[in-house]
């Protein structure tokens, strides 16, 4: 994938606005990105209901963002799509106290889960090499980070 190609919307959405053409760690920087823009989300004060209904309708513009895109690039998981971890990171930050501790532990482990995959991380990676799995490998490391995260604010309270 090119920058040319950002001119396709598809690829543009999937790409994380050209933010997984970084040749460095792309998947890293799309998870980045996503909780960064979510600090900024947050920001706005918006009830939480909005906010999930938002991160709803994301993962569905994403997913035939995705399923478009690998029409054009073909199956697997390419490296420069990451819309997956962007919204994978932001569900993770929707969690968090507004700490920035908190903040780098939750993109390390997602981080850690995103690329070690356990688990059925694993199982679906393999599995699916469409937009579903593309995105529901990182909707379940996310979900390993939020619980997690929701165990070790108990235990620190």
């Amino acid at each position: 994938m090119k920058i040319s190609d950002l001119k396709n919307p598809y690829i543009l959405i999937s790409s994380g606005f050209g933010v997984g053409l970084i040749p460095l760690a792309p998947g890293t920087m799309g998870s980045a990105f996503g909780l960064c823009l979510y600090i900024l989300i947050a920001h706005l004060y918006l009830p939480t209901f909005i906010i999930y209904l938002s991160l709803a309708v994301l993962l569905f513009v994403a997913w035939i963002a995705v399923s478009k895109t690998l029409n054009q690039l073909g199956e697997g998981d390419h490296p420069e799509i990451v819309i997956d971890e962007i919204i994978g990171m932001m569900f993770v930050a929707t969690v968090l106290p507004a700490d920035p501790y908190w903040a780098i532990a939750a993109f390390l482990l997602f981080r850690f889960f995103d690329i070690v995959k356990p688990f059925p991380i694993n199982r679906v990676d393999r599995t699916y090499k469409n937009a579903f799995g593309i995105i529901l490998d990182d909707m379940i490391a996310s979900g390993y980070s939020i619980a997690l995260i929701m165990i070790a604010r108990e235990l620190l309270g």
